[in-house]
């Protein structure tokens, strides 16, 4: 029941009934707020609640590109460019004029640390933390660079952001570069990523 007769994905998988229904109003009220107050109102979006998650941060990028059509920005161009917000999205007081804000993802095998944006060893029998909420944008590669984002002594933390804890290619969501203080491999041989789902 959550695939179609070609293989195709659509539901989402969950262990139990009980967490299937949960998700199936929280996906419900999302979609019906935003579709009854437009965008206006939707300061962020839950990234668990979409089906096709990849499909709305592609569109997203195409929006951003559009909006940067007086700087020649092609799509084939542009790379997702993130930032972990300091707050919950509770906190957040106003839609951004261009990307989106994210939420609903929690990292595993580490934490984030909120005071000093970046990623810390996990505390003991803690194996998923919730991140806060994360900006989400499209830009080109020379205007990232421009940015010069400190991601620490090392560079950056290039984690995968995946649907379900089951890792692999198809449940792959999006990639985000993470500041850290330890080497990039630190993190990759304790298999840190973040996931929208934890069961």
């Amino acid at each position: 029941w959550t695939n179609d007769a070609s293989g195709a994905e659509i539901s989402w998988l969950m262990p139990n009934l009980g967490g299937w229904f949960t998700g199936l109003l929280d996906r419900q009220a999302m979609l019906n707020t935003w579709l009854e107050n437009g965008r206006g109102v939707m300061k962020s979006y839950a990234l668990p609640n979409f089906t096709n998650a990849q499909g709305f941060l592609t569109g997203m990028r195409q929006e951003v590109t559009r909006q940067h059509k007086k700087d020649q920005w092609a799509l084939d161009d542009v790379i997702s460019h993130t930032e972990v917000l300091p707050y919950d999205p509770e906190k957040i007081r106003d839609v951004p004029d261009e990307g989106q804000h994210i939420h609903g993802v929690f990292m595993e095998g580490a934490r984030w640390n909120r005071a000093d944006a970046k990623i810390e060893e996990s505390e003991p029998k803690k194996l998923f933390v919730a991140m806060p909420a994360i900006f989400v944008t499209a830009t080109t590669p020379k205007d990232l660079k421009a940015l010069g984002i400190n991601y620490g002594p090392f560079g950056p933390y290039n984690s995968a952001c995946y649907k379900y804890p089951k890792r692999n290619d198809r449940y792959l969501i999006f990639r985000l570069l993470l500041r850290t203080d330890l080497h990039p491999s630190h993190w990759k041989l304790r298999g840190v990523c973040l996931v929208t789902q934890t069961e």
